[in-house]
């Protein structure tokens, strides 16, 4: 099977109609993004989603509250400044990935850099995290407490962009990577954030922001506007 697929092959794939999965797609249940008009998803994302039934029991409270809440995942509380890169100076793949490793164990988020670049690595070699818009969402293949200390999200900034096998073949510039120790709480946050990103509001908003305290407040606001009911 491709790893970038349609709509129709992933009704196939999953065995549901085109109808229930269009559903899906509508309602953010379901990791996907738009190109061209046409919703196409990661398969290995399908199958990280698909793997949401693993019971795997999360090692602090953030991630037990993120387990509770159907709806409502407090994307604020995974982001900090001082998680933030905002000018990556590598070229490549496993450039960005070591900086944004680094950050990641400077803050005591993670307790092994070089096996987290590893494994982020390995995850790559299945099939690249960037989703196109240029936007990338690098994470594990297995959420790990061995290796995260804390659900979180670190982001960095490419202000020139690098080929990182994206889905529309353009440069990627942002950079979300999504630290979890439990499976469900990876899901939930991976589905969140990009049903976020595919809104094309959201996407002109955050190309349009160069501080820190802005991309803080910027999912402050996305936050507000679920909660009271708002898009997306």
């Amino acid at each position: 099977m491709d790893s970038v697929l349609t709509l129709a092959e992933v009704a196939a794939y999953l065995k549901l109609s085109d109808k229930t999965l269009q559903k899906m797609v509508k309602n953010k249940e379901i990791p996907c993004t738009k190109i061209a008009n046409q919703w196409r998803f990661s398969r290995i994302m399908v199958d990280d989603w698909l793997r949401n039934q693993m019971e795997v029991i999360p090692q602090n409270d953030l991630s037990r509250l993120i387990e509770r809440e159907m709806d409502f995942i407090p994307l604020s509380r995974l982001i900090d400044e001082r998680y933030m890169i905002m000018d990556l100076m590598s070229n490549d793949k496993q450039g960005v990935l070591s900086e944004l490793a680094q950050i990641s164990l400077d803050n005591h988020l993670i307790s092994d850099r070089e096996d987290l670049i590893s494994k982020l690595m390995e995850r790559e070699g299945l099939t690249s995290t960037a989703v196109g818009n240029g936007i990338a969402l690098p994470h594990l293949r297995t959420p790990s407490n061995e290796i995260i200390n804390e659900p979180s999200i670190v982001i960095g900034i490419s202000r020139k962009g690098i080929d990182y096998d994206s889905t529309d073949g353009m440069p990627t510039h942002l950079f979300f990577l999504i630290l979890s120790d439990s499976e469900v709480v990876h899901l939930r946050i991976l589905s969140k954030l990009s049903s976020i990103l595919r809104e094309q509001k959201s996407l002109k908003r955050l190309n349009k922001l160069s501080k820190k305290e802005d991309f803080l407040k910027f999912f402050m606001e996305i936050e507000k506007e679920n909660y009271y009911g708002g898009n997306p």
